[in-house]
């Protein structure tokens, strides 16, 4: 089964969810803005997180794998901690003061930019070393999954930062967010550097709860924003 389309399928789902609940006229200069944030993100987050590794003569996975159980979860922790602090604080900065609809689709724009990514980079590495795309159904069935997740998760923090900042706890919201996001984050790396499947549901399985119990909360308080906003524009 070729991969590639099925973690974009799972982004598009999640967008078409959003759709779904109501947010059906799409605001793509915030969508942008999530685009931007994600960029910013990533230009910090890598060098952050790889650096010191090259410092102590880190080159590959097996050099971790190699080093031991506990350096393995130390270094699956500080990736997982760099990630939620580069990710959490860029959509931060960039949705503070502005309305939960924008919140909402800033976290919509980076989790569609971060599908787009992880397939070009995935189809990238393929074309580079010639190695097949191709998985088993359960696997590809699994990446559409994770991603339709994730996705869901970008937009309920998205707003969650954007109410906490507006109610007047932002900054212990972004440290809220960016726990959640770490102790995801530090998981997946820990499966990437293991191939744990035990570890890989256990994300997935986390990632979906937490998604949905953020979107539970924020999205009605979004929609309370939509007929004031909608007013606006006539």
């Amino acid at each position: 089964m070729y991969l590639l389309p099925f973690p974009i399928l799972g982004g598009l789902l999640a967008w078409a969810t959003i759709y779904s609940l109501g947010f059906d006229k799409q605001r793509w200069g915030e969508f942008v803005l999530g685009l931007a944030a994600f960029f910013i993100a990533i230009i910090i987050q890598n060098p952050v997180q790889q650096l010191p590794l090259l410092g102590v003569g880190i080159k590959s996975n097996a050099d971790i794998i190699a080093r031991g159980t506990a350096f393995t979860v130390g270094v699956s922790i500080w990736l997982g901690l760099i990630a939620g602090i580069a990710q959490e604080g860029a959509k931060y900065l960039l949705v503070k003061g502005k309305s939960l609809n924008t919140g909402l689709f800033l976290g919509l724009g980076f989790g569609i930019t971060e599908v787009f990514v992880i397939a070009g980079a995935a189809l990238a590495g393929a074309l580079a070393t010639g190695e097949p795309l191709d998985v088993p159904l359960s696997a590809a069935l699994a990446s559409m999954v994770e991603r339709y997740f994730v996705v869901l998760f970008h937009v309920g923090t998205g707003i969650y930062l954007a109410y906490a900042y507006r109610e007047g706890y932002g900054r212990t919201g972004l440290l809220a967010m960016i726990g959640i996001h770490t102790v995801i984050d530090s998981m997946a790396a820990y499966y990437q550097l293991t191939k744990s499947t035990p570890v890989m549901y256990a994300v997935e399985f986390i990632t979906a709860l937490v998604a949905l119990g953020l979107l539970y909360h924020t999205i009605p308080k979004a929609k309370l924003e939509l007929p004031e906003e909608e007013a606006a524009l006539w």
